[in-house]
């Protein structure tokens, strides 16, 4: 006998790639587990990237890290794409999650499905909290761009650049990343 569940937990055609996880997305939090979107291998292909190449250029204090919870207040975590922490918390690989204070960059990619928390809610979050650099990627043509933000005295953030083809920062540290080349 087969229930309704074991039925909807089959991917049907025409559902597109992500079958399972897709469906289970649309789940609501009081369900007991956490919806998360579909994601685009644009993402996917990003986020590594810039963490590859972030920890290739690091200063021995810091990490690059992806998808790990950040602790921004007693009760709300956010989930960016990647984060640069202290190397002292990213050596314990029993973290579920690093505090604010532990966190000098958080990355956001943007997506049509992220599009709005990543421009108006996360950032005014991530400055609350005190992270001190937040870099959103989005997308032209399924090429990335980095606008970069830097937290102001008056505690929001405030745009230090934006890199098309080449991005070249001097904090959280120096680094040099090829946009169009980046790690696959």
């Amino acid at each position: 006998m087969t229930s309704t569940l074991d039925d909807w937990l089959r991917p049907r055609q025409g559902d597109g790639a992500g079958g399972v996880s897709d469906r289970l997305s649309l789940l609501r939090p009081t369900s007991g587990l956490v919806p998360t979107g579909p994601q685009t291998r644009f993402r996917e292909r990003v986020a590594y990237g810039l963490r590859t190449a972030l920890n290739a250029q690091a200063p021995g204090d810091l990490v690059a890290v992806s998808r790990m919870d950040v602790l921004l207040e007693r009760e709300r975590r956010a989930r960016p794409d990647v984060s640069l922490v202290d190397d002292l918390a990213a050596s314990d690989d029993r973290r579920t999650c690093y505090l604010a204070e532990e966190v000098r960059l958080v990355i956001e990619i943007t997506g049509p499905d992220s599009a709005v928390p990543d421009d108006d809610l996360r950032p005014g979050r991530y400055a609350g909290a005190g992270i001190p650099h937040y870099w959103r990627v989005e997308s032209t043509d399924w090429r990335p761009f980095v606008c970069c933000f830097e937290l102001d005295s008056a505690g929001g953030y405030r745009v230090t650049g934006v890199h098309h083809t080449r991005l070249a920062v001097g904090a959280p540290f120096p680094v040099e990343i090829d946009l169009e080349r980046l790690p696959r």
